[in-house]
């Protein structure tokens, strides 16, 4: 008898990204994220929801990660400057949305990950972190590879992405993008890296 292989997708991920989609619309129509909400919109039983998630909290920091956890694309205006600063607007337009405000105070607030899960997996503030880490590092390899000198990508995080997630999760008024990035840039320039 041949053993049966898993399909790549199938029924297992078409309920994930029903249920991710769900979170997503509950958030962004500004209704309150339960299990059983999510389950309806999404069309599946609320036992499964449980199964696969536990809670509440546990299903936002799934639907966070898959939103945040990803490196994504990044801009290529042709210098570190234009990249730095389209990036950081960016970043500021969506965490000024409500849903991605939500989902974003998810990753934040998530818990470290199942100690059973597969390969040690990260918690969804790691992963997140990992991911807008990974965009900072291209378009830093990318200015470098255009011949600019570049900070490094923690001071990146610091002085351009911190800023923007820090005033958008306490309701502060988005930060000058611009600003940001001259300050980041003269900062680099005038101080070894570190």
């Amino acid at each position: 008898m041949t053993p049966t292989m898993a399909r790549p997708g199938g029924r297992s991920a078409k309920v994930t990204a029903a249920v991710h989609r769900a979170v997503e619309e509950l958030l962004t129509d500004g209704g309150s994220v339960t299990v059983p909400r999510v389950a309806a919109r999404a069309g599946v039983n609320a036992t499964s929801v449980y199964r696969r998630w536990g809670d509440v909290a546990a299903l936002l920091a799934d639907t966070a990660l898959l939103r945040f956890g990803t490196s994504g694309d990044v801009p290529d205006t042709g210098t570190l400057r234009g990249d730095l600063r389209a990036w950081g607007a960016a970043l500021a337009e969506q965490a000024a949305r409500p849903a991605e405000l939500a989902l974003l105070r998810a990753a934040v607030t998530a818990g470290p990950a199942d100690p059973g899960a597969p390969d040690g997996a990260e918690s969804a503030r790691s992963a997140c972190l990992a991911g807008r880490n990974a965009q900072a590092e291209a378009l830093l390899a990318a200015a470098a590879a255009r011949g600019e000198d570049t900070p490094t990508a923690t001071r990146v995080l610091d002085h351009l992405v911190a800023p923007v997630y820090f005033r958008a999760l306490f309701g502060l008024p988005a930060p000058s993008v611009d600003v940001l990035v001259d300050r980041l840039l003269a900062q680099a320039a005038s101080s070894p890296p570190g």
